[in-house]
């Protein structure tokens, strides 16, 4: 967040700088401003990014690490105890998902889709490794994807 207050003062030096350019008739003035101005449409979109991804980890890392797990017990051969750590999954998606749901943006449908996924498959006992495995997968791969990993 202290990216902004820096962002507002470079605005404030080129706003500057434009209004003397302008005023004494300096030629390319325009396109320098626009070139400049893109600049900093690109730093103010990755301090945006950069915050997003800030507010989200503490919303999705422990949802990562839960289907890592996860999907290491169902790799093991484990699937009893990936199934009893499956079961902690729901509640944790429950408090999660509210967090995500807005900074996830348009990726949400295509997540929350895949988290019912998850839940129905180990809703019903102990699956079968494969389905075990695509349904974490499945969930995994679009969380990752959004953290930036």
């Amino acid at each position: 967040m202290t990216a902004w207050p820096r962002l507002l003062g470079t605005y404030t030096v080129l706003l500057a700088a434009a209004g003397s350019l302008a005023l004494g008739g300096c030629s390319g003035t325009k396109e320098s401003m626009k070139q400049a101005g893109d600049k900093m449409g690109d730093a103010g979109q990755t301090a945006a990014s950069g915050a997003a991804q800030t507010a989200l980890a503490p919303a999705v890392n422990p949802v990562i690490d839960m289907l890592q797990e996860g999907r290491s017990e169902v790799e093991a051969g484990n699937l009893d105890k990936a199934s009893a750590t499956m079961a902690g999954f729901k509640p944790l998606w429950e408090k999660a998902s509210p967090v995500i749901k807005p900074l996830a943006g348009d990726k949400f449908p295509a997540i929350e889709n895949a988290a019912n996924t998850l839940i129905s498959t180990f809703s019903g006992g102990q699956p079968d490794a494969g389905p075990a495995s695509a349904a974490i997968s499945g969930l995994l791969g679009p969380l990752s994807s959004l953290m930036g990993s």
